[in-house]
């Protein structure tokens, strides 16, 4: 079966194992918060937007494993993205310190105004917080690219950090008319399947 004609983004998340990379996807995606285990490889979800004039718009979210044997994986889907969120983990400083290497991974295809967003992430657990808030905002001025602190267990940040990233893709690509009507149909979403990592 053919499928229909319709807008397709795709979206890369980087970072390094187990700072969250899955669980925000399905947050945002699902709108439920799930513990994920570290992803093998690579896995690909998608959700489907459609703005008010029923335009059809498909987010694929590529959520490509931080463990160091799959890091040459990145090199191939960044020729193909069209954004992405860097990710680290708030409590693991390790996780903040690589930010910078793949920052450079991605100009090594692209140019330093492609879409991107950089997301702290588990800022639900302040008490164990390793990396302070104003470190990720200095180092995405640095980079810059836009920054916010999210939590995929408490919903902080979720949508909106998405939602930020979509806006800028569109207006990247000229489709900045209408991009703020551009929504969720849940009804066409639930008769979709994410599709499975592969081994």
């Amino acid at each position: 079966m053919v499928e229909e004609t319709q807008n397709k983004y795709t979206i890369l998340a980087l970072g390094e194992s187990t700072v969250g990379k899955s669980a925000y996807i399905h947050k945002y995606v699902n709108n439920t918060f799930k513990n994920t285990s570290p992803t093998i490889g690579y896995n690909i979800v998608s959700k489907y937007l459609y703005s008010s004039n029923e335009e059809k718009t498909k987010i694929q979210f590529v959520d490509i494993s931080g463990k160091e044997r799959y890091q040459s994986l990145p090199f191939f889907f960044i020729k193909q993205a069209h954004g992405v969120i860097l990710m680290y983990d708030i409590t693991r400083k390790n996780t903040f310190n690589t930010i910078s290497n793949w920052w450079k991974k991605i100009l090594d295809y692209k140019d330093k105004d492609f879409p991107a967003i950089l997301i702290g992430n588990k800022c639900d657990l302040e008490n164990r917080r390793e990396v302070q808030k104003e470190e990720g905002e200095k180092i995405a001025k640095e980079l810059g690219i836009k920054f916010l602190e999210a939590s995929n267990k408490n919903g902080i940040s979720i949508k909106e950090s998405a939602r930020d990233l979509i806006k800028m893709i569109l207006e990247n690509s000229g489709k900045n008319d209408d991009i703020n009507s551009v929504k969720l149909d849940k009804k066409k979403l639930s008769k979709r399947k994410k599709k499975k990592c592969c081994k």
